[in-house]
């Protein structure tokens, strides 16, 4: 038995998120390392609704990590450009604007130049070219003195003052993008541009501080500083990073003293959304876990075992998901006496799961002799059924016979047994309302000894050391 988790429903976290981005222009998207932003990530990338209405880019600054200051925002540019062109948006950018801009020549060919070199051949590298072509011959006369002044500042590569080719470029394909467009009907509909920065956890600390200072300075756009924007024009920024532990990190280098609120504060809008996948895959587990043993309230009864779920951490609940219980089947059947009882049987697959969320003797005793939660009458008879058809060989092993009728409380249940070979392959239980052969009452039963006996003897056909290692 292996529980198989293919998708994790984070349908609600998605929404939350969605009225982050609605109400928030900077956000901190926060979770620890290991704790699944990557894939929240690609779910909101392929949402449906949020796909109608937003349109991200993400970056990578672990890339840039040994780069110099300067280089920086070079390589954070030219990774914007490359998703553009992915996307198709580079094709809506008004080439003639661009150029136009530029104030000499060398920026131009510098912008063509990179254009080309990653542009497939097609309409857009021959546009490219021909305005290039177009636009060599305008490059001839001069400019007033103010202009070239003004030139150099905005020419220098990671100055606050920048405003190249590049980021004209950026700029444009991102205005473009958020207004609708049509030619005989709908051909695109506005969408917000939203800028990701991912893995800031993944960098060394000094890199991480000399990369998000390199972010403050470009952040806001010097010629509107009264206005909370960015230089490119993006709807939304969103830091990805584990917030509490860049605290302690800012700490170390800046002293305790150092106001690390202040500092984040030019990266966030209000408090960081904070995520972990973690009770969304240990939910999707134990649905899960309940299907594939086929207990629907399996942890009503076994709270405990809910709870280690619930504990674990990520890594281990991906190796719950690689576990095949299978491989710690060491028979076909568990013998007592007269009676063979399958290891196919949900209750030793059960058992091995205890063992493998890492609950001890005592624990899975105390789970497994609980009592029934008396919810609604109904309720309460599905509850008994299940609970009667898991721990049936535990019963039977307890009177050392087979039985044929349990009773808990007023509620009274037959019991069929299904085998094969004389081995028990199954049991099917169902409410009777009459019953005049003897009785075995389940309320107030003492299972405890009969428990600690089987799971020292279930070892003989189930693989158990990992139980008896933890009780050491």
């Amino acid at each position: 038995m292996k529980i198989e988790l293919r998708t994790i429903d984070l349908k609600e976290k998605i929404k939350d998120f969605a009225q982050y981005l609605a109400t928030t222009d900077r956000i901190i998207l926060s979770a620890k390392f290991g704790d699944g932003k990557t894939y929240l990530l690609n779910q909101l990338n392929s949402n449906e609704e949020l796909s109608k209405d937003y349109k991200f880019f993400t970056i990578y600054p672990v890339n840039y990590s040994v780069a110099k200051n300067e280089d920086i925002f070079e390589y954070i540019k030219r990774d914007i450009i490359v998703q553009l062109d992915k996307d198709g948006l580079l094709d809506k950018v008004d080439l003639d604007a661009v150029f136009n801009s530029l104030f000499n020549f060398d920026d131009t060919k510098a912008l063509v130049s990179f254009l080309l070199s990653f542009v497939p051949g097609g309409a857009f590298y021959d546009k490219v070219f021909q305005k290039f072509c177009d636009k060599k011959k305008e490059y001839d006369g001069k400019k007033h003195t103010k202009d070239k002044y003004l030139a150099s500042f905005s020419q220098i590569k990671g100055s606050i003052y920048e405003n190249d080719g590049y980021t004209l470029l950026i700029r444009d394909a991102i205005n473009w993008m958020k207004q609708d467009h049509s030619v005989n009907g709908p051909e695109w509909k506005k969408k917000k541009a939203v800028l990701i920065i991912e893995d800031l956890d993944r960098l060394d600390p000094k890199h991480l501080f000399r990369i998000l200072n390199v972010l403050s300075a470009h952040i806001d756009d010097t010629t509107t500083p009264d206005v909370v924007t960015n230089k490119f024009g993006f709807d939304n920024i969103v830091l990805v990073m584990d917030y509490e532990t860049t605290a302690h990190i800012f700490h170390h280098f800046y002293g305790e003293n150092a106001c690390y609120e202040g500092y984040m504060s030019k990266f966030l809008s209000r408090e960081p959304f904070r995520y972990s996948i973690q009770p969304y895959m240990a939910i999707q587990i134990e649905r899960e876990l309940s299907k594939k043993l086929g207990i629907t309230h399996i942890f009503t009864n076994f709270f405990k075992l809910w709870m280690r779920i619930r504990e674990l951490s990520i890594r281990d609940l991906k190796k719950l998901t690689t576990f095949d219980t299978q491989d710690r089947i060491r028979s076909d059947y568990y013998e007592y006496k007269h009676m063979k009882f399958s290891t196919s049987l949900p209750l030793f697959h059960l058992i091995l799961y205890m063992v493998e969320c890492g609950m001890p003797v005592d624990e899975i005793v105390t789970d497994m002799k609980s009592r029934i939660t008396h919810t609604s009458k109904g309720e309460m008879r599905n509850m008994c059924q299940e609970y009667i058809k898991l721990m049936y060989p535990l019963y039977s092993i307890k009177e050392k016979s087979n039985i044929s009728c349990f009773q808990y409380g007023s509620e009274q249940f037959s019991i069929s047994e299904i085998t094969n070979n004389n081995i028990i392959i199954g049991v099917e239980v169902e409410p009777v309302y009459s019953w005049g052969n003897p009785v075995v009452k389940i309320d107030g039963m003492d299972l405890e000894e009969v428990i600690r006996w089987c799971l020292s003897d279930f070892s003989t056909c189930i693989n158990l050391a990992a139980l008896w290692d933890t009780k050491k």
